[in-house]
């Protein structure tokens, strides 16, 4: 027998309320198995209606319990999923009495099972209730009428209650972080308001929300009516269609804490997401007939329609007024020299574009910060942690509450509670930035949002929904007002803009770069001529190293600038490539097959491009070396490669380092790539086991070795595996782009240490490093 749920306040988040296993007592179910449509669950009190058992009706035919014509309809539709075009279905039952009870059923499928849901009929004057003639002579006109939002909504409580005739009717609106606010209200005159009110997100669970959107109308006929379990209990049975789903107890003990005995809620979704809700309130148990039920449905449909167009046209407004004033900076800075200085000469117009208190950017040396805005130590702080913590793949980053996502930023709610990044280059470097300030506003809850304790009989206690839902006011701090749709996608568009000056300017970098190359050249040829005698020879070198290792800066510089430039070609072709994919349209095998092959070589273009721009900066963008427990610095790789290490059932063991001397993110870099291709070069049936331990130490110097149990390599190839794009396997057999261990080796020569390697093929490999315990300078590139 399955173990029931115990639901507490504490895990009502984890309840599977799609499975609760029983149903509400005014109607009845059967659970039919589609192969031969016999009884394969139903609810007990079917069983008492029908004056038998259950275990009688288990695995019976549902043709001895029902009338024929409801096997024939069940037949023509099962399987096409369009039962709701014919709900409800007139049926009899077979009483042992020979009597027919006449009940209305709705059909559904759910799981792989046909539903079978029973009421009692209504009463004469609701089966002469035509739902259609309803829904256009009075509901539709009076909302469909209304020009303003405002106006739809009050109109939709109103006529839902005319309809539904519950005492109290609600449109409640979900925020962006799912709490409810009551937009419009119907309701007893005697009845307390709730309008304007808020409700937290907890009130309305996650997986609530998700059955919601399955199920646009849920019915809870009688709080306090006992439950009619399913029977069998052997298994769970999926209820997410069924309008019959027993509530969960929590719910009920919450809307009996608002003096709430019954409640209907009918989905309002726009584009695929729960907008919010019309919450049906009554203080006495009432049932609505499915007759009513799918005229308010079908109202919610239209309320969500308009909803949806009226939206939409407030959006498409909004964005073409910011995409004029995108434009007309666009303008400015074509007119410029240095385009830089148009957005200087706008930066009031940048701020109202995203409705923005500040402005900063990032494009040349230095950020530059207009408006009200962080300091420009703070602005490079903030954009630091959001490439390193938040960015991922992304190339936009938005907040309304930053200090709360980091409460190191917490002290800058003045000037900074709201931020919107773009990354303007891979590495985050470029950039540009908006700021909002903290808007404080007061908040009207229905009821204090907080869990109440009940302490039992036994000593122990327990946590309870909140029985209070008096007005109760808070002052909501440390946020800013949220980015809008249409300011994100005008953003977006405007980041291309950007960016296509930036590349502009790279291309006038390229140019001086080519040069420089020439000059060196020509430099070369003529030291090759003026070498006369070994003394003169190393004069000239030492000028020539010189003079070769700007030209290296230059050219890293250089490799930074064409890699950034081959990204937005390479993301164009990945675009279209993805959409040719995703295309309706026909395409022969050949086709696909060497459009694959183009996607594929694209991303591996993606990947070695990122891999040169990370093997260039290792010497340019490194950090200032500090002293660091490397200790802890292994735990946070462990934590970051927790998923990976599970995965792959691998085990790693590390030694006591103590206190390094570096560049801490730099030597996390290179202990992360051994551990990587430990974890990737594996013997296929074996976990893999790495083991970091201290194979010698001196004052100055540690050597440290990463040993492993994998797939190894001929020792012959120890020097050759840290050259540039070197792999000892096809590319098919493992991942990767020949650039790991060439970063590595670059990261030790950087702390003045070594990096090598001894290995045997089908036997592990050992990776030795020599890393500073004291200080020493970084190495120049």
């Amino acid at each position: 027998m399955r173990k029931p749920f115990e639901v507490s306040l504490d895990n009502c988040h984890e309840e599977p309320i799609h499975i609760p296993g029983s149903i509400q007592p005014h109607g009845f179910l059967l659970v039919i198995a589609p192969q031969d449509l016999s009884v394969k669950y139903l609810s007990e009190n079917l069983a008492e209606l029908l004056e038998t058992t259950p275990d009688n009706l288990l695995h019976t035919p549902l043709s001895e319990i029902v009338n024929p014509e409801l096997i024939a309809t069940i037949k023509e539709h099962q399987g096409s999923l369009e039962f709701f075009k014919i709900n409800p279905v007139s049926v009899t039952l077979n009483h042992p009495s020979n009597a027919k009870l006449a009940m209305s059923a709705v059909l559904s499928e759910c799981d792989g099972k046909v539903m079978i849901e029973l009421e009692r009929r209504a009463g004469s004057a609701m089966r002469h209730f035509d739902p259609v003639n309803y829904l256009v002579k009075h509901s539709l006109h009076s909302i469909i009428d209304a020009e303003e939002l405002e106006t739809v909504f009050s109109a939709s409580v109103e006529e839902i209650r005319s309809l539904t005739q519950f005492d109290r009717v609600m449109l409640y609106k979900f925020d962006h972080e799912y709490n409810g606010e009551v937009v419009a209200e119907a309701k007893r005159e005697d009845l307390n308001s709730f309008l304007k009110q808020h409700f937290p997100e907890s009130d309305i669970p996650k997986q609530a929300r998700e059955l919601y959107i399955r199920n646009p109308i849920r019915l809870l006929a009688d709080v306090d009516a006992g439950a009619s379990p399913l029977y069998p209990q052997d298994q769970p049975v999926d209820l997410s269609t069924c309008i019959l789903r027993s509530v969960s107890p929590i719910h009920c003990q919450y809307l009996r804490n608002m003096g709430v005995r019954a409640s209907m809620s009918i989905s309002i979704i726009t584009a695929g997401k729960l907008w919010g809700l019309v919450a049906c309130h009554h203080y006495s148990p009432h049932v609505v007939p499915f007759e009513t039920r799918e005229v308010a449905q079908y109202m919610g449909i239209m309320l969500s329609y308009l909803i949806t167009l009226k939206t939409q046209s407030y959006d498409a407004l909004r964005e073409a007024k910011l995409l004029s004033l995108s434009a007309s900076i666009s303008e400015r800075m074509s007119e410029e020299v240095f385009f830089t200085d148009g957005l200087r000469q706008n930066a009031d117009t940048l701020m109202e574009m995203m409705n923005a208190t500040g402005v900063a950017w990032c494009i040349e040396e230095e950020v530059e910060c207009y408006g009200s805005t962080p300091s420009p130590e703070q602005v490079e702080a903030i954009a630091t942690w959001i490439a390193d913590n938040t960015l991922g793949n992304n190339y936009v980053y938005q907040s309304h509450q930053l200090g709360v996502e980091n409460e190191a930023f917490a002290h800058l709610n003045d000037t900074a509670s709201g931020v919107f990044l773009i990354s303007l280059s891979v590495s985050c470097d470029l950039f540009l930035i908006w700021f909002r300030k903290e808007v404080m506003q007061t908040k009207n809850w229905g009821g204090k949002p907080e869990k109440v304790i009940e302490f039992l009989d036994d000593g122990s206690h327990r946590l309870m929904p909140r029985s209070s839902f008096a007005l109760w006011k808070e002052n909501v701090r440390n946020k800013s007002e949220p980015w809008e749709k249409a300011e994100i996608s005008c953003a977006a568009k405007f980041r291309n803009t950007v960016i296509n000056y930036v590349l502009a300017k790279s291309e006038r970098l390229q140019k001086i770069n080519d040069a420089l190359e020439d000059m060196v050249r020509k430099r070369t040829e003529a030291l090759e001529a003026e070498i006369i005698s070994k003394e003169h020879a190393q004069t000239e070198l030492a000028k020539a190293l010189k003079a070769s290792q700007e030209s290296n800066r230059e050219l890293e510089r250089f490799a930074f600038v064409a890699s950034h430039d081959l990204q937005e070609p390479l993301r164009k072709i990945q675009t279209f490539g993805t959409r040719i994919q995703r295309s309706k349209d026909a395409m022969d095998e050949d086709s696909a097959y060497y459009l694959g092959r183009m996607m594929d070589s694209a991303n591996r273009m993606q990947q070695l491009i990122k891999g040169v721009l990370s093997f260039s900066r290792i010497h340019r963008r490194g950090n200032e070396f500090k002293y660091f427990n490397a200790d802890s610095a292994l735990r946070e790789i462990l934590d970051d490669l927790e998923i990976l290490i599970a995965d792959n059932d691998a085990s790693i063991t590390c030694e006591e380092l103590g206190v390094l001397y570096g560049d801490k993110r730099q030597i996390q870099r290179l202990f992360q790539n051994l551990m990587h291709n430990s974890l990737k070069f594996t013997v296929p049936g074996l976990a893999p086991k790495i083991a970091i331990t201290t194979t010698h130490k001196t004052e100055q110097f540690i050597t440290v070795a990463v040993t492993d149990n994998g797939i190894g390599f001929d020792s012959a190839f120890a020097a050759k595996i840290f050259n540039l794009f070197e792999r000892l396997h096809a590319k098919d057999s493992y991942e990767g782009t020949g650039l790991g261990l060439a970063i590595c080796k670059k990261i030790v020569e950087r702390h003045q240490g070594k990096i090598w390697a001894d290995a045997e093929e089908g036997k592990g490999a050992t990776f030795f490093i020599t890393l500073p315990l004291a200080k020493v300078e970084p190495t120049a590139d």
